[in-house]
């Protein structure tokens, strides 16, 4: 897969992701009465005490996080494409996203005992975003990669 091909991926990813972030920041800030969640336990999880990061909602934090890697990932597709300091921090987002959300699905499953649908999707989409960018082939070495 070409590099503008996985940039153009996580752009629609982040797209995705950028939707559920706000949805649940706007739940959040009272703007929802209740989450759509079908299955699940959505309002368990978000009105814990781990719904809050640095005195800050989770949602706010995603939603900052997708924007951020779709700010990356539009570089990487525009005049700094291939620029080695827009992979390397492409790389460092999406493993700090994927820790942070590998850290709330352990507090969902082994503390709340319990599941958001809406938080699945988030880390299924950021799992799929650490996949597009790749950031593995920065500590290969590779070469910064053709676009086209």
């Amino acid at each position: 897969m070409s590099h503008d091909s996985r940039m153009r991926g996580i752009v629609l990813v982040g797209l995705v992701g950028l939707f559920v972030a706000v949805y649940l920041l706007l739940y959040h800030l009272g703007f929802y009465g209740a989450l759509v969640c079908g299955a699940g336990s959505c309002e368990v999880v978000q009105t814990s005490r781990y719904a809050r990061f640095l005195g800050q909602p989770v949602p706010l934090w995603g939603t900052l996080w997708y924007a951020g890697v779709l700010v990356l990932a539009f570089l990487g597709l525009g005049p700094a494409a291939g620029k080695r300091w827009v992979d390397v921090l492409l790389a460092l987002a999406v493993t700090g996203g994927l820790l942070f959300s590998a850290y709330l699905t352990g507090v969902e499953l082994f503390i709340l005992h319990a599941v958001c649908l809406w938080c699945v999707i988030s880390a299924v989409l950021t799992v799929a975003i650490f996949v597009l960018a790749q950031p593995w082939r920065l500590l290969r070495g590779s070469p910064p990669p053709a676009t086209g």
